[in-house]
């Protein structure tokens, strides 16, 4: 952000001692993220930026706020340059959770406000964002996460450009469908090159992705958050990569990662830490960042080497290390100040040199977004329309051999095949087979299938989904009927069923996706709907993502989507979506 001569000015007159500081921290150890030392010095700042650095007094005036750090380590505050923020959570909820943490800036996906509210209200929701004390920054999608017949209608060029050209927007977000890149795709080339050239960042999505796949790639993204080995890591390195360490509520990957460094010996300056949107009831327990640095150091790491990876690294990346990334003047004034470097929690965080956590805890409420403004668009379902049990069957006259999702893995899938039987024109189950459907949000069309691995599940009905359409799974049809009609009553959400009851239930009044929730309030939500689909059976360790990912394009092997069935490396779609005649009775 450009400094106007009369700021720099005052900078200047701060730093001689010609004009009284803001705010002035004495008696603090700076963690200088630029040299790698650690050494004794003072902080005056003026205006929301730091202004001096050092042992001078002559800048306290009797309007300086004075803070005695008292040995405690002064670092950058943590910099999130990959953060989903519609994980039941929404951007304001999530702030609210990171912020004591430490966490002063959050770069962000803006995937499910583009796919309803459209480029008016996503460069609203920025607009918006700007002005609140965690600095929000964005990167923007330029294809769904889940194929649908419109989407070239809605990701058009004219309006991916003006995004673009949004001034907090620093990124393309990551581009799931890397084959289409290794492949020449010229549309999506074009856009490449288009928001390259505006100074963007390409964030790449390599998941699976081989050492001669990654050099055909490499010319193309900047960075990728797929290694899930250290010699993954490697390989992004050696051709150039950024490279986005992940620890997540999904992929919880970061001590075999910084073997990179550790083991190793390979160079930092390009690693940056990113959490990846994990669950808000992960972030409760385990933290944000601040977590990150307590494992990576349990694991080897040098703590200052650690800081660099979620302050000067990530802030060097995005081309934002003017403005924050380490403590120096004329950067902003976020600031942290740590008991030890250990345990990484701030017992006071400043952003733009004012006090905005301390203890762990906000020193003010943040103001409550206009969400009908950011034209996020509600359910267009009736009850009476999901109602029928018989739309979450499969039409068939006689036996099928059918492609089943087998789970195996949180989110991983393969296809195992069955021959299943109808009766009444619907294909029956087998004992240890859900149905599943994923149910257009405007009543076009339906995708139907089977889905084994889930547990025993009576009924479970979604919006938390990749699509945001509704996504029902269960054994039984009229409890899926029952289900789904709760989750349109609620304008979307989530709904479990047992023994024809609801046993969880989370509107998600937010675009089918987000809560209005306080953080820790959805962070218990969310650990509520773990215990009882654990109780269900369900084997794995993040429902959340599990949901999420069932209808995606992009990871192995068989996926339900809004055009059907679809196995993803071969892009065969094996059962079409069927057209959803809304004249019921």
């Amino acid at each position: 952000m450009t400094l106007s001569a009369a700021e720099l000015k005052c900078l200047v007159e701060v730093s001689q001692g010609q004009r009284e500081a803001d705010l002035y921290i004495e008696g603090g150890n700076l963690i200088n993220v630029y040299s790698g030392e650690i050494y004794p010095a003072n902080i005056a700042a003026y205006g929301g930026r730091i202004a001096y650095i050092g042992s001078s007094r002559s800048m306290i005036g009797s309007d300086t706020r004075l803070i005695k750090a008292n040995g405690y380590y002064l670092s950058p505050a943590y910099l999130e340059c990959h953060a989903h923020p519609w994980v039941i959570y929404n951007p304001v909820s999530l702030a609210a959770g990171v912020l004591p943490m430490g966490t002063t800036t959050l770069v962000c996906d803006d995937l499910f406000f583009f796919l309803q509210g459209g480029e008016k209200g996503v460069a609203k929701l920025i607009e918006w964002t700007a002005n609140l004390p965690v600095d929000f920054f964005w990167t923007v999608r330029v294809m769904p996460q889940t194929p649908f017949t419109e989407e070239s209608d809605l990701f058009t060029t004219a309006a991916l450009q003006r995004l673009f050209s949004q001034p907090r927007v620093l990124a393309v977000g990551e581009i799931t469908r890397w084959p289409a890149l290794a492949g020449g795709d010229n549309a999506l080339l074009e856009l490449v090159a288009d928001a390259r050239n505006r100074g963007l960042r390409i964030d790449g999505h390599t998941a699976g992705c081989s050492y001669e796949r990654l050099n055909t790639l490499a010319p193309i993204v900047d960075s990728c958050h797929e290694a899930i080995t250290a010699e993954e890591v490697a390989w992004r390195l050696r051709l150039g990569l950024w490279v986005m360490l992940r620890h997540s509520s999904l992929r919880q990957d970061l001590p075999e990662l910084v073997r990179a460094v550790t083991g190793m010996g390979l160079d930092s300056s390009r690693l940056i830490m990113t959490t990846d949107g994990p669950s808000p009831n992960f972030i409760e327990d385990f933290g944000f960042l601040d977590g990150m640095l307590r494992l990576a150091v349990q694991a080897g790491m040098d703590p200052v080497r650690a800081l660099q990876m979620v302050t000067l690294n990530p802030a060097t990346y995005l081309g934002l290390d003017k403005e924050k990334g380490g403590l120096a003047p004329g950067r902003r004034a976020d600031i942290l100040l740590l008991p030890d470097l250990e345990n990484f929690r701030p017992d006071l965080v400043l952003a733009g040199g004012r006090v905005v956590a301390e203890g762990g805890h906000l020193a003010e409420k943040l103001p409550v977004p206009p969400w009908p403004e950011f034209e996020l668009q509600p359910l267009g379902l009736t009850e009476e329309e999901v109602l029928i049990p018989d739309l979450y069957g499969t039409p068939a006259e006689g036996p099928v051999d059918f492609p089943v999702i087998d789970l195996v893995s949180c989110v991983i899938t393969k296809e195992i095949r069955r021959t299943l039987r109808p009766r009444n024109g619907l294909l029956e189950r087998d004992p240890d087979l859900l149905y599943c459907a994923l149910l257009d949000r405007g009543g076009q069309w339906r995708s139907l299938g089977f889905v084994r691995g889930l547990g025993r599940v009576e009924a479970l009905a979604s919006t938390f989904n990749t699509s945001s359409h509704l996504l029902v799974v269960g054994e039984n049809r009229s409890a899926m009927a029952m289900a789904a009609a709760r989750v349109v009553r609620m304008g979307g959400g989530i709904t479990l069923l047992r023994d024809g009851r609801p046993v969880f239930e989370l509107p998600l009044e937010i675009g089918g996706m987000m809560s209005k929730l306080s953080f820790s309030q959805a962070a218990e939500a969310v650990k509520c709907l773990e215990t009882e689909v654990q109780n269900d059976g369900y084997p794995y360790n993040d429902i959340l993502y599990s949901l999420l990912f069932l209808v995606c394009d992009f990871l192995p092997g068989l996926r339900l989507t809004p055009m059907g069935l679809l196995e993803v490396k071969t892009g065969k779609m094996l059962i079409p979506a069927l057209r959803w005649e809304r004249t019921f009775s």
